[in-house]
């Protein structure tokens, strides 16, 4: 440890900046300042966190950054998130499984973490990239940093890296597969090695997120999150089968507020077992990955579809549409974040929505009778579907807003009303049976 002491003349640091009203210094003999500088000899530790990460792109491109949360070698696909806040959402939103999400919004973390705003039972993502990690937390209901919420749930996390730049480059090129790794044994060309051997075409990620076995969801949306105060309480109830291919909390929350009793069963659960049960409607949810990866899915929508309504969303969305002889495609890097415009071409209105799939239907592959009720305004993709002799309905984005505007939270409703005209339709299909046995 070294100390050393300099003077420098008074006149000299006053004339180093100009300041209009200072006062001029003494024209006698100049006054000295005496500073000392304490400089550290040898091997200390920095008080500041160095680059100890690496994200390397299968473009070759190679990103350093700072390491939180777990530490390792994680492999994934790259895709970026517009959305401005939700951050706890989005990472423990299943559809993510096998994926990094970079967050465009360069400031993350400010507000730490809650269990209320945790949409399924863990964090199903390979690993988050952000601009900025907050170096504090100021929310009421914050109870752990972030940092500390990934080390629980082991799952990595880097910062201070140009995710503008790989926005960019995600845009152009494509969704495209990384590696995140903190081993410093592991050379650059090891990783891209890593990253140019994994594909996550035609993997089946729903089998890792889906339940193990069924259950019954009671829980709604608690009084002061909830938007539409009016519905009646009193009215009818109906009972719907969930298909958890992923499902979030948020959408069986917003399916019991429309006074539904819920069955969610495992994504392999067969047709015969659902309608065994009698439900009036049955919910195919969002959902990871390749919908093509997963035909025995498709074979089980296929023998529900004309039974019961049936609303898909996101992954549902796309499995109805390979039911109903689609095809399905993967798109250049998706939609993920809550502030996609879509239009309803029923009604004309544009709303804000919530999306995250990387795979999309293509409306010119589906059958004569089949309508695309909505359209993604970006790029003009299918974003909804109706299929009216079938009572079937669906939405490529999240219309519970978890994260994401209210827009469409309509499209429960909408729910509900195919069931009530369902159910209303075999009450007079009985009375008439009734009465036609009763004339014989």
């Amino acid at each position: 440890m070294a100390t050393k002491a300099f003077s420098v003349p008074f006149a000299d640091v006053t004339n180093s900046v100009s300041f209009p009203f200072a006062p001029k210094p003494p024209t006698a003999s100049p006054r000295h300042c005496v500073f000392s500088l304490t400089c550290s000899a040898g091997k200390g530790e920095r008080p500041w966190k160095t680059s100890d990460a690496r994200l390397v792109l299968q473009d070759g491109s190679i990103w350093n950054a700072k390491s939180f949360g777990a530490s390792g070698t994680q492999v994934g696909e790259v895709v970026f998130n517009t959305s401005l806040t939700g951050y706890q959402e989005i990472l423990t939103d299943p559809s993510y499984a096998g994926q990094f999400v970079l967050m465009t919004n360069p400031h993350i973390g400010n507000t730490g973490v809650n269990f209320d705003d945790e949409e399924s039972r863990r964090c199903f993502l390979s690993g988050l990239v952000i601009r900025s990690l907050s170096i504090s937390t100021s929310n009421w209901r914050c109870v752990k940093a972030l940092g500390d919420y990934l080390v629980e749930r082991n799952i990595m996390g880097i910062y201070d890296v140009d995710t503008r730049a790989i926005t960019r480059r995600l845009r152009q090129d494509g969704s495209l597969i990384g590696v995140l790794s903190t081993d410093n044994s592991k050379t650059e060309q090891e990783l891209l090695q890593i990253s140019q051997s994994w594909n996550i075409v035609g993997i089946d990620l729903i089998s890792g997120v889906s339940c193990m076995s069924p259950l019954e969801w009671i829980d709604k949306t608690e009084d002061e999150w909830e938007f539409h105060p009016n519905k009646d309480p009193a009215g009818e109830t109906f009972h719907v089968v969930a298909y958890d291919f992923g499902i979030k909390h948020n959408i069986l929350r917003r399916l019991a507020s429309y006074r539904c009793k819920i069955t969610v069963v495992p994504s392999t659960w067969p047709a015969s077992e659902t309608l065994k049960i009698k439900p009036d409607g049955v919910i195919l949810s969002n959902g990871p990955g390749d919908p093509s990866a997963i035909p025995y899915a498709v074979e089980t929508v296929k023998n529900i579809l004309g039974k019961v309504p049936v609303f898909g969303i996101c992954m549902g969305h796309q499995l109805l549409g390979q039911a109903l002889g689609g095809k399905t495609f993967k798109m250049k890097f998706g939609h993920h974040g809550g502030n996609h415009p879509v239009r309803n071409l029923r009604t004309g209105r544009v709303e804000i929505s919530a999306q995250n799939h990387n795979y999309a239907v293509d409306p010119a592959t589906l059958p004569k009778g089949v309508e695309v009720t909505h359209i993604n305004l970006n790029d003009g993709s299918c974003a909804g579907l109706a299929f009216p002799s079938q009572r079937v309905l669906s939405l490529q984005y999240h219309p519970e807003a978890s994260p994401g505007p209210h827009d469409s939270d309509y499209a429960f409703r909408e729910f509900v009303q195919l069931m009530m005209q369902d159910r209303k339709k075999a009450n007079k299909s009985l009375k008439l049976a009734a009465a036609q046995a009763s004339d014989a």
